[in-house]
């Protein structure tokens, strides 16, 4: 029987997910791989039973019975799982027998490789190269559009000055420049979909800055209950603070946006754990801080959600859909992750995927 410290040792930097299972049909052994495939720390998989792994998936519960039965290795491609968290996966699957040394099966081996993966990364990379086009043009525009407005904006502010003078009272000029103050204020987010988008990196405590955003929202949001769950073992970020700070303003304002009276928000902080990095595109290799907002609104629909982050896209009917457009930028450029997923309460949960960095910082 194959020991589990040369299992280990032979599966633990693959890209399948490997499970080991005895004749009772619990797992004894998992790869990281497969932690993140069913999006639950490892330790959580083992004693599990296959029937409750794939309890959606009953031909792939006759199978490994099959294989823990007659020793016969079973191969298929392409089979699209039912069983939640791996629903509408496509997977090639292998199960395997382990035998012992008078040839008894003892144990199966079951392999699962995603055959979506590839498709998936090629969509997202054609979705980021339009989004940079489109960022790239929407900057030209925003220059373009800028140099008029800042001649409408002088002239302007020369009649409010001679009908100051003539004591004429006219509200209309207070009221132009202020929507052109609006105008101006989405021109410059439109800029930050410009490339490349510089970083200043420095290290700091996100509790912190988290603690300095909540107090600022507090002030104008009395009837919402702020709640604080953070881990304060974890280090400090290196990351652009300035940039962060619009980030996470952006994402609380829009959860205290999306909540009733005397509904709660809450931001939570801690270690990501390496399942939690399935589905996505980061390195599984690296360790990452999760910072999450979540709120008790009515969440976004299905149909919403492909589009959540893209630029001018809003689920507000004042919105201009920018805010989380420029959220996801701005966290991508440090080599994050920003995603949306629903709360057990119906809610919204918005997660920050921040990578660990080692910088050269100045002492």
């Amino acid at each position: 029987m194959i020991s589990k410290l040369l299992i280990s040792a032979l599966t633990e930097h693959l890209p399948q997910a490997v499970i080991v299972i005895d004749q009772k049909e619990e797992v004894v052994y998992c790869n990281d791989s497969a932690a993140q495939f069913w999006q639950k720390d490892s330790q959580r998989l083992l004693g599990k039973q296959t029937r409750e792994l794939f309890h959606a998936d009953v031909m792939i519960q006759e199978k490994i019975r099959g294989v823990l039965n007659s020793g016969n290795v079973f191969r298929m491609g392409g089979y699209v799982l039912k069983t939640p968290p791996l629903q509408e996966r496509g997977a090639e699957i292998v199960i395997a027998p382990v035998r012992n040394k008078t040839g008894k099966v003892k144990q199966a081996v079951i392999t699962l490789l995603e055959s979506t993966t590839l498709q998936e990364t090629q969509a997202r990379e054609q979705e980021e190269q339009l989004s940079r086009a489109l960022g790239t043009l929407a900057a030209s525009l925003a220059h373009e559009i800028q140099n008029p407005l800042s001649g409408i904006r002088g002239m302007l502010q020369l009649l409010e000055r001679d009908l100051q003078k003539s004591k004429i009272s006219n509200s209309s000029t207070g009221m132009m420049l202020a929507e052109l103050d609006r105008v101006e204020r989405l021109l410059k987010q439109l800029l930050l979909h410009s490339h490349p988008l510089p970083l200043v990196l420095k290290s700091f405590d996100v509790h912190e800055l988290l603690n300095v955003v909540i107090r600022f929202e507090q002030n104008s949001a009395t009837q919402i209950r702020f709640i604080c769950s953070f881990d304060t073992s974890l280090p400090d970020i290196q990351a652009d603070r300035d940039k962060m700070h619009q980030v996470f303003l952006n994402l609380i304002r829009n959860a205290v946006e999306a909540s009733k009276a005397d509904a709660s928000v809450t931001v939570h902080t801690r270690y990501c754990g390496k399942w939690e990095l399935a589905g996505t595109n980061l390195d599984p290799e690296r360790s990452y801080t999760l910072i999450a907002v979540e709120d008790e609104g009515s969440g976004v629909s299905n149909e919403q959600r492909k589009q959540l982050f893209k630029p001018l896209f809003s689920t507000k009917k004042e919105g201009h859909g920018l805010g989380l457009s420029i959220s996801h930028r701005l966290i991508q450029a440090h080599g994050g992750l920003l995603r949306y997923v629903q709360s057990n309460s119906g809610g919204s949960i918005f997660q920050v995927f921040l990578p660990h960095h080692t910088l050269d910082l100045p002492v």
